[in-house]
């Protein structure tokens, strides 16, 4: 056991939190303590995701392609053990435990009020102790196919899946998380093994807990549990990208059986950021979309009061290897709306933004982050992704309160016309499934 001396200490002292972090075994391990709360919480996070299709095993420096929806695959087997299955055992500590797999992690967690150590000894035994048969993953296919079907039915997870599909041509993010029925078909015991021997690694993982802990107790527990894995020195593989494009695909439109059409128009974001760089990107683009589609902006008050549509979703999602904006609503005429949003984009670009809006929701922002601590799962998600790229939670709050008007005219690069797709998910009374060019 190695327990790092090197301690990390992230305090706020407005809020009066601190999140306390070391290195153990090899593992970040990050502990949020907060008095007078009853339920715990731990979660494991692993930096693999659907994106690690490809990628370079150290141990023979050939490039390996496994089925996409692997990754999402191996999380449904991990809780499967030889002794039985872990979510029953989770349920007799009085723990509730899920998982989850998304582009670029895969994340492992429970809540309890009782039986914490256990429970995080089980959690350990979870993600580091794999155990598959060709029996079980063959019955796995057919639950996962179901898996898939049922967000194929889905209008919402549609119309972001065949959004992202066109906006990307070659970079994996473009493709389900969960694969299609023909990939994972391809999925084996051995494919299985191979990914999570090369992932599954403790220089590649994070640990987070949060609750009525003594730090020092609570990093103490951690690093006698994780002694007990005898986790062997590991270095994760290099992944591989393909090269992605400038250009985008076609827009689409979907025939589903929906009460009112939807609409989501997505643009592709080419100016690639890293560390402090990528946050501040993040932060600019979504400030700059609530500016114009939020509750408060000009092109909202418009919409709603036409009865076009009661609400705008909107987002951006960035990373070193891609990033994306989009804007999505329910709308009874998604033709129009569309070229509303891209007027109001063309508008603040000659216009730029009100600065008494721009220092309002800077105050509204700040509002929020202070509560996102009432969340554990949130500031733990937060924390492990940030501190892969050198920043903590704290400094998302610092980013915030960092921004100006230039910063977020800066992001309206994003928002290139020529780097858009829409995709229309609309009911024309034929039932087709199958999406066809706007």
């Amino acid at each position: 056991m190695q327990l790092d001396k090197q301690r990390t200490i992230l305090r706020h002292d407005i809020l009066k939190e601190e999140i306390h972090g070391t290195v153990i075994d090899g593992i970040k391990v990050f502990v949020l303590p907060k008095r007078g709360f009853r339920r715990k919480y731990a979660e494991i996070s692993v930096r693999y995701g659907s994106n690690d299709n490809a990628f370079i095993p150290n141990d023979t420096g050939e490039q390996v392609n496994v089925p996409p929806g692997i990754a999402h695959f191996l999380e449904h087997k991990m809780f499967e053990k030889q002794w039985g299955e872990a979510f029953s055992a989770f349920a007799g500590l009085g723990a509730s435990a899920n998982a989850y797999t998304a582009n670029n992690y895969t994340s492992y967690l429970f809540w309890t009020l009782e039986n914490f150590p256990k429970a995080l000894e089980l959690l350990m035994e979870v993600v580091f102790s794999p155990y598959f048969t060709d029996e079980s993953v063959e019955k796995e296919k057919s639950i996962i196919a179901q898996e898939i079907r049922m967000y194929q039915d889905q209008p919402g997870s549609r119309l972001f899946k065949e959004t992202l599909s066109s906006l990307f041509l070659r970079h994996p993010v473009r493709l389900d998380i969960a694969g299609t029925e023909d990939s994972i078909q391809q999925v084996t015991k051995e494919l299985l093994y191979l990914c999570h021997t090369n992932f599954y690694c403790s220089a590649n993982t994070s640990l987070y807990m949060a609750g009525d802990f003594d730090r020092e107790e609570a990093l103490t527990l951690a690093a006698e549990i994780i002694a007990r894995r005898d986790l062997k020195p590991c270095q994760p593989p290099a992944r591989i990208r393909p090269e992605e494009p400038e250009e985008v695909g076609d827009n689409v439109r979907i025939t589903m059986p929906v009460p009112t059409p939807l609409l989501q128009i997505g643009w592709k974001d080419v100016n690639r950021k890293d560390g402090r760089e990528l946050l501040l990107r993040e932060a600019s683009v979504n400030m700059l979309l609530e500016l114009m589609f939020g509750r408060s902006s000009s092109l909202f008050r418009r919409v709603n009061e036409e009865g076009l549509a009661d609400r705008f979703s909107f987002s951006y999602e960035g990373w070193p290897d891609y990033g994306f904006a989009g804007v999505g609503v329910e709308t009874t005429d998604p033709d129009k709306l569309m070229g509303m949003v891209f007027d109001e984009v063309d508008r603040v670009k000659r216009s730029g933004v009100d600065s008494k809006d721009f220092e309002r929701l800077k105050r509204t922002l700040l509002g929020r982050f202070i509560t996102v601590f009432d969340s554990f799962d949130t500031v733990g998600q937060l924390q492990m992704r940030l501190s892969d790229i050198g920043e903590d939670v704290f400094s998302y709050g610092s980013m915030i309160k960092e921004l100006d008007l230039d910063a977020i005219m800066s992001g309206l690069d994003c928002l290139d016309g020529r780097r858009s797709v829409a995709t229309i998910i609309a009911d024309d009374g034929k039932r087709r499934s199958g999406p066809s060019s706007l």
